[in-house]
């Protein structure tokens, strides 16, 4: 067999292949997946493989890294043993994520609470700022997401213990309520709604929730209490979400920012999507579901697995009357892969009983009869032991004995189980990617600090080469002059700076074939001549259509106002780099390794540019568990619906293909427009980011880097004061390096 080494590390991501205990080629695949993560090519490694050793298919697997990465090895290995390969594993353990995480986060408070450590972080620039941020932010967001009657709030009770969310189909979701976990509340709940807590208590209960919901001005709901699905785990706080169902919205925003929460490729959220197993088909579903299959199609194993499609309702079907629980999955994989989901995590539940088990308090005559029948039909049925549906490592499996507490019948439900997955997901994404950022930031506070001490510890030079150092920093400081603050240099940014970035060009043009492709399809349905009622309805379903591609293409470009942000950062920064080398020209007399260390002190000055809260607009968007400010920057989709019912008034036919032909070119103008204004928003956005860039310069840098050469200059010609700061220099180098090592360590495998 083949020898296959392979050691990954998430924390840093990186990898490391040996192949029969050699380097893999640089034609091989395997080069390429050396700084991805695990999860992007996983799924091929092995035909990777066989195609590398030319059909051969017999590997030996040894691999070094977290459990949840060796899963996904393993279960790779089992689909390409399905295709005839013969494939061996062994797993080396390493310290889990999460106890690293203790680790860096007791590091990370160190380092703040450092006046030194602090210094330098606070030059990182808003990208370190930010990973430290993230890196430190024990909030983890789950998005519940379903249509009508499908249990969802049933579901969310079950996993809080409790009858807190209005589960009546007249009391269905009608807003966003956030439930955060606070495990040191007990029993009780408190609540705010949008922003405000009662009058009368700060404690919420199914009263007080009903009573919120149906309420058309209550925009976002808040709720703080112990989550009983969750443990108490010091690294993560779970922020469970519940969000109103497509078409079933106070708000029309609402119903967009759930859509957002879906497309959210970039912290890659948990969605739950409880569907109901008794009743599958709604046009709702589809387009939701069509839009939850692009996304799965996108980013490799992640993309897959932060979607779990939960059936609830299971406990409707009774095996005793010929109805099979392994048919109905089945009709559930069907009507999912008719909407482009292809191999979906499917967890089979039964919310209702997991519930009533967990529910403190007295229970209703029809709650006791409700428990009493669904138990017995989940004991005395083994086919009603809905886990053995599921695909769930050994961790999950042990993790799910664990929460179901002894308990057969609150095991079988499935509850347990998707509150494991959560768990599961938590270790093999959440920790690793936080641990990522603490990574950065604190990589990048240690470079700032050793290159700034180096510079200062180099300053041991005899009398000739500190008067050269000193003619260098006046010519520094000319060359500056000549360099940055010139209008021509201002100029030359502004005029090369006016074309957007052919990346974002060529998104903008996807984004619009994509469209038209959208608006063809729906129009392919608008053939023949119908009766007027038909008509209506079929217009309805294409205004719905037409409307939920709106808001999908609407944070679509949000996306790639984000997106267009980072190019042209990039491009400033490449600039500014760039700019920063020409003040040091090459010259033998600069081959000092003081000289290096200044040229190296300059370039860290960190780029900080971004669109200040001034620039954005008013309107108030529910993101992940923060509310954050996003500009209404487009209108709402409009095409005159009034004109719906004077079409029929006199017609006892409509003429399909007319009606569509009236109402097409409307629909296009309006994504037109919208392109319009989003292309106008970019390029509004790069301006102001150009300006940034100039002030930035014409400020911040500019104090910086006077500072740094002012600083040095006194240091040159004061002797008493530069040997102080070479020897508090050695002293803050020694730190940086401990705390170097330190993270090192807690990084390594």
């Amino acid at each position: 067999m083949n020898h296959i080494y392979i050691e990954h590390n998430p924390f840093e991501i990186t990898t490391l292949f040996r192949i029969n205990d050699m380097e893999p080629s640089q034609s091989s695949s395997l080069v390429s997946y050396a700084n991805k993560r695990l999860q992007l090519w996983v799924e091929n490694i092995f035909f990777d493989l066989k195609e590398q050793f030319n059909g051969d298919a017999s590997f030996a697997v040894e691999f070094t890294g977290l459990e949840t990465d060796f899963n996904d090895i393993s279960e790779a290995a089992e689909q390409a043993s399905l295709s005839g390969m013969k494939i061996e594993l062994q797993w080396n353990e390493v310290e889990s994520a999460q106890s690293r995480l203790s680790k860096i986060k007791e590091m990370m408070v160190r380092v703040e609470k450092s006046p030194k450590f602090a210094e330098y972080l606070q030059n990182g620039g808003e990208e370190v700022k930010k990973n430290f941020e993230e890196a430190l932010d024990n909030n983890f967001d789950v998005y519940v997401v379903a249509t009508m009657s499908s249990g969802k709030s049933t579901f969310i009770n079950a996993l809080l213990g409790r009858d807190l969310l209005p589960a009546a189909n007249e009391a269905t979701t009608a807003t966003i309520a956030q439930v955060f976990d606070d495990k040191t509340l007990g029993d009780v709940f408190i609540g705010e709604r949008d922003g405000k807590v009662s009058i009368d208590s700060p404690k919420v209960d199914l009263d007080t929730l009903t009573a919120w919901n149906s309420d058309p001005e209550t925009k976002k709901i808040e709720l703080l209490g112990n989550i009983r699905a969750v443990e108490p785990n010091d690294n993560v706080r779970l922020v469970l979400t519940d969000t109103p169902g497509p078409n079933n919205s106070q708000d029309e925003e609402h119903e967009r920012t759930t859509m957002g929460f879906v497309q959210d490729s970039q912290r890659n959220p948990l969605i739950i999507y409880v569907l109901n197993a008794t009743q599958l088909a709604t046009n709702d579903d589809q387009n939701l579901l069509r839009l939850v299959s692009e996304i799965m199609k996108k980013g490799g194993k992640q993309s897959k697995d932060r979607f779990l499609f939960v059936i609830n309702k299971m406990d409707m079907f009774d095996p005793e009357k010929g109805e099979s629980i392994e048919r109905a999955l089945g009709n559930v994989k069907k009507y999912l892969n008719a909407n482009g989901i292809e191999d979906p995590n499917l967890y089979p539940v039964s919310a209702r009983i997991a519930y009533l088990l967990r529910k403190h308090g007295e229970l209703t005559r029809t709650e006791r009869g409700d428990k009493r029948n669904i138990e017995e039909l989940l004991l005395e049925e083994p086919s009603m032991e809905f886990p053995q549906y599921m695909t769930l490592s050994s961790s999950a499996k042990d993790l799910m004995e664990r929460k179901s507490n002894s308990n057969r019948t609150l095991r079988n439900s499935g509850v347990p189980a998707v509150e494991a997955v959560i768990d599961e997901y938590i270790n093999k994404y959440s920790f690793p990617t936080r641990l990522n950022r603490a990574h950065l930031a604190l990589s990048k506070t240690i470079e700032q600090g050793l290159k700034e001490e180096e510079l200062k510890s180099q300053l041991d030079l005899g009398q000739k080469e500190l008067e050269s150092l000193a003619i260098e920093i006046e010519q520094l400081k000319e060359r500056r002059e000549q360099g940055f603050s010139t209008e021509a240099y201002k100029e030359n940014i502004l005029r090369t700076g006016r074309d957007l970035p052919a990346a974002v060009q060529d998104k903008l043009t996807e984004m619009e074939q994509l469209i038209s492709m959208r608006i063809t399809e729906i129009g392919s349905d608008f053939v023949g001549d119908v009766t007027p009622q038909s008509a209506e309805n079929r217009l309805k379903m294409a205004i719905r259509d037409v409307e939920f591609s709106f808001k999908k293409v609407v944070n679509e470009y949000e996306q790639a106002f984000q997106n267009s942000q980072e190019i042209i950062k990039k491009e400033l920064h490449d600039e500014y780099m760039e700019h920063i080398s020409s003040l040091f020209p090459e010259s033998r007399g600069l081959e000092l390794p003081i000289f290096k260390s200044l040229r190296d002190s300059i370039s860290t000055i960190s780029l900080n540019i971004g669109l200040q809260n001034d620039d954005i607009g008013t309107r108030k968007v529910v993101v992940g568990s923060k509310t954050v400010k996003d500009s209404k920057w487009y209108n709402p989709f409009s095409w005159g619906r009034t004109k719906e019912v004077k079409i029929y008034d006199d017609e006892e036919f409509v003429d399909l293909q007319e009606l569509w032909k009236e109402r097409v070119t409307v629909i296009r103008s309006e994504f037109m427009k919208l392109r319009e204004v989003a292309v106008g928003r970019i390029k509004e956005d790069k301006d102001k980011l150009l300006s940034s860039y100039l002030y930035f310069i014409e400020t911040e840098f500019e104090s910086k880097f006077t500072s740094l050469l002012d600083d040095l200059s006194k240091n040159v010609a004061d002797k008493e004061q530069r040997e102080k700061a070479i020897e508090q220099a050695k002293h803050d180098l020694e730190q940086i390096g401990k705390l170097k090592e330190d993270l090192e360590h807690i990084l390594a495998l």
